[in-house]
């Protein structure tokens, strides 16, 4: 059985995307069975992450009841299978016949996770994908604009009752104008789950149009989204590689400098 979880920010800009791409990629590279899904209807971007063309079938065909979803289903390059959305100008007169939870059961059984980018801002779109989940994550920026909208997401999951994992703080920078973590996290009263810096290997990346933890997976930002997803799945997936520290050890003794 599947874990539907669903990434979901309320304001739009603060790489909501990219952090669904990576732990969704993440996620397959340590073993699991996943499905990235784009649930943004309007702007959907997914298929741009990965040298995907969704030129015959996406997820607004489904939802517009004309195809099954079994058939929208694309590989990647790097071997996770992503439902794309249309890019397409005419998609954005679908009309949605399905809801997107109803889609989802026929896929339950055959992954361990489904992961759900959810469409920015806090409209019908975004509404239908947390209605789609079990679980969501809050992506925000340090910044109070991000952390408002976030709130409004979160006060909507909870009327869906809707279990909140978390919140992930994106793009940080560690500068003096950075929201500080306990503020944030009070201001949601929610744990924070992850922590992202502000890393130019993302937007390079994305302009490869490879997740950063396989194109650059020693990256700040590829090392915080391995914690990240280990702390969603509650498994030691990954490892961080930490310094050999005995040379610089061993001369600190012969100095004397060790206690």
């Amino acid at each position: 059985m599947a874990r539907v979880i669903a990434f979901v920010s309320g304001k739009g800009g603060v790489g909501k995307t990219t952090v669904s791409v990576n732990v969704a990629q993440s996620l397959f590279d340590s073993g699991k069975k996943v499905l990235l899904i784009d649930a943004n209807i309007t702007t959907p971007n997914i298929s741009l992450h990965y040298s995907i063309n969704p030129s015959k079938h996406s997820i607004h065909d489904v939802l517009g009841g004309k195809i099954d979803i079994g058939k929208v289903i694309y590989k990647t390059e790097t071997g996770l299978m992503i439902i794309p959305g249309g890019l397409n100008f005419n998609n954005l007169k679908t009309k949605i016949k399905k809801s997107l939870s109803d889609t989802l059961l026929s896929l339950i059984d055959k992954f361990d996770y489904l992961i759900i980018d959810a469409g920015a801002g806090l409209g019908l779109e975004a509404k239908m994908a947390i209605r789609a989940c079990e679980e969501l994550v809050l992506v925000t920026n340090p910044d109070l604009p991000a952390i408002t909208d976030a709130l409004r997401a979160k006060k909507i999951a909870e009327d869906f009752r809707i279990n909140l994992l978390g919140v992930v703080i994106n793009k940080k920078t560690g500068m003096e104008f950075d929201l500080k973590d306990d503020n944030i996290s009070d201001f949601l009263e929610l744990p924070i789950i992850g922590e992202i810096p502000f890393d130019p290997y993302v937007p390079k990346s994305i302009k490869e149009r490879v997740p950063v933890v396989v194109g650059y997976p020693l990256s700040k930002a590829s090392k915080a989204i391995k914690r990240l997803v280990n702390n969603i799945t509650n498994e030691e997936l990954f490892i961080e590689d930490k310094p050999d520290n005995s040379f610089i050890k061993w001369i600190k003794k012969v100095l004397g400098l060790n206690p």
